[in-house]
């Protein structure tokens, strides 16, 4: 194994690790994102961890429980890219939306950005639009 494939090994390594503590799986967040750490979420302005944080809750409030999978990862340089699916059942308020009890999957891309062994910015690109088409907050077209 080349020092390249290692380090793209490494960083791979430390995104699933911080996607699972983005989602309360891995309690090391302080060891996985620098304290200069950034989230870019579409529609939303750029977020410090604390306002991350605050929106991961908001989610995991109207979602309780939920689960993900990481489909593909691949990792170039200091970037690693994810295709991911978000598990779930409405059963808590969700953006003014109450429970309506409806099983949802969120799809989404994401890319973060390693520096020196931690997660100092990611993108993220949720299907939002199709998340609230399934809790009937906005209309589906057919």
């Amino acid at each position: 194994m080349t020092t390249e494939t290692a380090s793209l090994d490494a960083n791979k390594t430390l995104v699933r690790r911080a996607i699972a503590a983005n989602h309360s799986a891995d309690g090391d967040a302080d060891a996985i994102f620098a304290p200069e750490f950034l989230s870019h979420t579409a529609g939303q302005p750029p977020q410090d961890r604390a306002a991350f944080e605050a929106q991961l809750a908001e989610f995991g409030a109207g979602f309780p429980g939920y689960r993900y999978e990481i489909h593909e990862q691949i990792a170039q340089g200091d970037m690693v890219a994810n295709r991911v699916t978000w598990h779930a059942v409405h059963t808590g308020t969700f953006k003014g939306v109450a429970a309506t009890g409806r099983t949802v999957e969120l799809r989404g891309i994401n890319l973060f950005k390693v520096r020196d062994g931690r997660i100092v910015e990611q993108w993220a690109q949720p299907d939002f639009l199709g998340l609230m088409q399934q809790i009937g907050a906005i209309p589906a077209e057919r």
